[in-house]
């Protein structure tokens, strides 16, 4: 199958690299040293256990410069970079494009749909993480089931795509209630993510400090409120349950938005704590925990040219 990866950063790059084992794969980047890396010389992934692969089969384009159309669209940017960067791609797709989401926060699927036809969307979540070290190499940090579903009568595209997510090496699960699914995951990067970068921690930090989990479980808990309002319900004892177990696999890894902080690049905070806050306004929600880690993170972007000059 020939698959095109938009975003060429430690998931994407992961992705890319297992799924060139069987397929022609193309990976989009707007970072030309990233691009010429790949290149030269493939993606090396670091593994968990010490090993390392280089996969020199798969290639790099700059973003927006790559214009054969594709059967397979992953999308990788983060959130807030989604719009431009399929603006600048829309010429991968074409009638028969499948184009799958598995970015973190919410909504990604909606900006997809002004491009493809929304049966040929397919949105899900990860439980693997990923370190981007540059230069074509990432450090695989946290294993853990691909879990895809549609909001539309999907289940052709679905199999396929699960099957070949399989072949790549990722555990696949298909859902048919893929909505609770992003709730879920949604329900990690907002506590986990956000808490993680303020203190700039590793993510088993959460469960190490009782004042650290108290202020998470405080944002959960606002973000359970706005799902049921929103017509999706959740034990809120399973959740947290869920919450703890990821800070228990992946008790050494970084969060994506620890990594932001540490790079000085604009973070997800709009497309996930923010999601929370907008959401809640349309139902009258009071969500003061999530409004508050939005205004810190952006405050914290607000230091990066501070630091720049020091």
């Amino acid at each position: 199958m020939k698959i095109t990866v938009i975003g060429a950063g430690a998931m994407g790059c992961l992705y890319g690299a297992y799924l060139s084992e069987h397929n022609e794969v193309m990976m989009l980047d707007s970072y030309q040293p990233q691009v010429d890396a790949i290149n030269e010389k493939g993606i090396t992934v670091e593994e968990l256990d010490g090993s390392e692969k280089v996969y020199k089969n798969v290639k790099a384009c700059l973003s927006g410069a790559y214009h054969e159309a594709s059967d397979l669209v992953i999308v990788f940017v983060k959130s807030t970079f989604t719009d431009a960067a399929l603006e600048a791609n829309k010429e991968l797709f074409h009638d028969q494009t499948i184009v799958m989401t598995l970015q973190n926060g919410a909504g990604n699927d909606r900006k997809i749909a002004k491009y493809v036809k929304p049966e040929n969307i397919i949105i899900g979540t990860t439980k693997h993480n990923a370190m981007n070290k540059g230069f074509g190499t990432t450090r695989h940090t946290g294993n853990g089931v691909t879990t895809i579903g549609s909001n539309h009568e999907a289940e052709t595209i679905l199999k396929k795509v699960a099957e070949l997510l399989e072949a790549g090496g990722f555990e696949t699960v298909v859902s048919d209630d893929i909505q609770r699914i992003i709730w879920s995951k949604l329900f990690v990067n907002l506590s986990v993510n956000t808490f993680t970068a303020i203190t700039q921690t590793p993510i088993g930090y959460m469960l190490q400090n009782k004042d650290a989990w108290h202020f998470a479980r405080r944002l959960i808990y606002e973000a359970i409120e706005v799902a049921e309002e929103d017509g999706t319900y959740f034990d809120r004892r399973e959740v947290l349950e869920s919450v703890k177990q990821v800070c228990i696999d992946a008790a050494d890894g970084y969060s994506s938005m620890y990594q932001d902080r540490m790079r000085g690049v604009k973070t997800e905070i709009d497309a996930i704590n923010g999601a929370i806050v907008e959401q809640a306004k349309l139902y009258g929600v009071p969500v003061p925990y999530n409004s508050l880690i939005v205004d810190l993170i952006h405050a914290i972007e607000g230091t990066y040219e501070f630091q720049k000059k020091q």
